[in-house]
């Protein structure tokens, strides 16, 4: 077995550690009920928003940092991060308490940064789309089975809720041993590209210089120079940016609009959240490997994509902010996370494609930190300042996409008029 695969398999068997956290699609609902007793109001605006602000603040760090410390320790810190938060959740009371606790979430979804850059590090350039193919399928591996188990729990009444945090923590302690049994890395990206084997030994490589500092600045100068210099990348790293806030507040908050939803109807039946993450994580992958292997120029068709996709999720969220049925929320959710991750595929490839490879890492942190600081901001003027009820956040997330998607309706507007005219000059010039 070539080297590149070992290590690939060894990230993925994390991945799925790391995912498989059961007690996610009934966090809402087990917070809602005793012990907690937290109301549907409470989670939405003084609890769920700290770790925004929480992963905004770690990133800005975590950036900083992770090519540094050589990735590792970031993805063991992430595991731990996350085991302290659910222990929290079973063992906190009150509302200051699950704001630690979110605190800590935030660190671990943070750390998602050196989770998805290490393997880039440690294998050549070349694997980088194989091996992008393997995390990205152990990453929905892990949130099928999650969205099973927690279904099969609930459905047949094995255990209370708190049992699917104890499983939970069981998996998270397992992504933390066998986060520290993965190898190290011997060489980064910018602060350790250029070591050999004489270099490991030598102790002027135990620290960083000024001189190392600055030499790593040029490097990560030029990369962000060369990739946002390209309008074309810098189209879909603009919407990778603003799609991927809003779609995160989506996930975030739609279970407190379903319980919200199941409080109006005085519904008591079985929820389904754990069936519902698992169709559209099944069916969003689905879409992506077909998008994936479509033979499209984007160039040409991007725009279209964009605007399309983009007011086909304003119109679900609308939809869902209005709906009074359980089932109709389900399906719009299902619906919304299918559009996304289609396009999300399309503009992870085509800024992939455009961009120095050995960049990707840093791209991906620097996109990243774009969506949590946009993140923040919105979740701050939205529950904080205005304290949106949720039905109103919704509405908000579609006005969101409705513009985003005039802005590319408009951008393709103006690119077919230009083509137009171009066409039109040359003729007349001939």
């Amino acid at each position: 077995m070539q080297h590149y695969i070992k290590i690939s398999i060894l990230l993925c068997i994390y991945g799925v550690f790391k995912e498989f956290r059961p007690a996610e699609p009934y966090i809402v609902p087990y917070m809602t009920g005793p012990p907690l007793n937290f109301t549907a109001e409470q989670i939405n605006h003084d609890i769920f928003p700290v770790s925004t602000y929480s992963t905004m603040a770690s990133l800005i760090v975590v950036f900083l940092i992770t090519d540094l410390v050589r990735y590792k320790l970031i993805i063991i810190l992430q595991s731990a991060c996350m085991i302290v938060s659910f222990f929290l959740l079973i063992y906190g009371r009150g509302v200051f308490q699950m704001q630690i606790e979110e605190i800590f979430y935030g660190l671990h979804m943070a750390g998602e940064v050196g989770y998805f850059t290490y393997i880039y590090a440690k294998v050549d350039n070349k694997h980088f789309q194989e091996v992008t193919s393997h995390v990205r399928s152990a990453y929905l591996v892990g949130k099928c089975l999650c969205g099973i188990v927690s279904q099969a729990v609930v459905y047949f009444d094995l255990i209370q809720l708190q049992g699917l945090l104890w499983i939970t923590i069981g998996s998270q302690i397992m992504a933390l041993i066998w986060s520290v049994l993965l190898p190290s890395v011997d060489r980064s990206i910018y602060f350790h590209r250029n070591f050999t084997e004489s270099d490991k030994t030598n102790e002027q490589h135990s620290g960083m210089t000024t001189h190392d500092w600055k030499t790593v600045g040029n490097y990560m100068r030029i990369d962000l120079k060369t990739a946002f210099t390209n309008v074309y990348v810098l189209k879909w790293a603009v919407w990778w940016a603003l799609a991927t806030c809003c779609y995160y507040m989506v996930s975030a908050y739609c279970q407190v609009l379903w319980q919200v939803v199941r409080e109006e109807a005085h519904a008591t039946d079985i929820q389904y959240n754990g069936a519902v993450e698992t169709v559209f994580t099944l069916l969003g992958a689905l879409g992506a490997m077909i998008v994936g292997k479509a033979k499209v120029d984007w160039r040409g068709w991007g725009e279209s994509l964009l605007a399309v996709g983009s007011l086909a999720m304003a119109a679900l969220l609308y939809v869902t902010s209005r709906t009074s049925s359980e089932i109709i929320a389900y399906l719009t959710i299902i619906g919304l996370n299918i559009i996304f991750q289609i396009m999300i595929t399309v503009a992870n490839s085509e800024v992939a494609k455009n961009i120095n490879r050995e960049s990707y890492g840093l791209i991906f942190g620097i996109t990243s930190l774009a969506v949590y600081i946009i993140r923040s901001i919105f979740s701050y003027i939205a529950l904080q300042v205005y304290r949106l009820t949720i039905r109103v956040q919704f509405e908000a997330y579609a006005i969101y996409f409705g513009v985003l998607g005039v802005f590319f309706v408009i951008v393709m507007v103006l690119k077919c008029f230009r083509h137009k005219y171009n066409t039109k000059y040359s003729i007349h010039e001939k």
